[in-house]
């Protein structure tokens, strides 16, 4: 019994390790949001968790960004974005999938930052500047954005939000000004409403490894039962096994 025990242990593993394989392969691949393809309006205040407290507006139905109010950050220093009441039209773009000019910029340092965060909004701020500005060469002041930064920079490459983690959503105007701009681009954060999906030819070889696993147990245990009763049927058997 013990050892049926360990067997189905075994296969429990191996079908979770498949399944746990599959999972990451299609986050780095597979995953983006949902989001509206016209623009939207957003009316910033200033935050205390966060640089920004960024209110959505006109969001339709059926995206995975409702009419509400995120948590925001700033990455662009060229500008300063004028504060509620004033909205500004912008366009939105996940970080998995970004517009032309930001499109080689750190994103996976930054969604990293934002899912294992510390010290305060400013110190936040500051590393979120240090990888993605477009303005270029900012240097932080703080040690503890030094501390986010040699964090993201030791353990943050190729970094992918899991289900339920933070995304970075670009808020990109759709006029940009001439600089001084009284429009930022922003992010905000959203949380990672995708599971992933698994292809047919994962999920059939999936099915596949369990049935054989299943079927060499099966297999394995049936003769050991078999030998049993045939022990039990022989008088002799359990004395000349002895």
């Amino acid at each position: 019994m013990e050892t049926a025990k360990k067997s189905l242990a075994i296969i429990f593993a191996i079908v979770t390790a498949l399944l746990l394989v599959h999972i990451s392969i299609a986050n780095a691949t597979e995953n983006d949001l949902n989001l509206p393809p016209i623009p939207v309006r957003i009316e910033v205040f200033d935050g205390v968790e966060s640089y920004f407290l960024t209110k959505l507006m006109d969001i339709p139905e059926g995206y995975d960004v409702t009419n509400g109010t995120y948590l925001g950050w700033c990455i662009d220093t060229r500008a300063e974005m004028t504060r509620s009441p004033e909205t500004h039209s912008v366009y939105l773009y996940s970080s998995f999938n970004p517009p032309g000019e930001l499109a080689n910029e750190e994103w996976d340092m930054v969604n990293y930052i934002l899912n294992h965060k510390r010290g305060n909004a400013t110190d936040i701020q500051q590393a979120i500047w240090y990888f993605i500005n477009i303005d270029g060469n900012y240097t932080p002041t703080s040690q503890v954005a030094w501390d986010i930064i040699n964090d993201a920079l030791e353990n943050g490459e190729g970094f992918v939000p899991s289900y339920g983690e933070i995304v970075a959503i670009i808020c990109y105007p759709t006029v940009l000004l001439p600089y001084p701009s009284e429009v930022q681009i922003s992010i905000i954060e959203v949380n990672n409403p995708v599971i992933p999906e698994f292809s047919s030819a994962s999920i059939l070889l999936l099915i596949m490894s369990t049935t054989l696993l299943i079927a060499i147990f099966y297999k394995k245990h049936k003769v050991g039962l078999n030998t049993l009763r045939i022990g039990t049927r022989n008088p002799f058997y359990f004395r000349n096994n002895v």
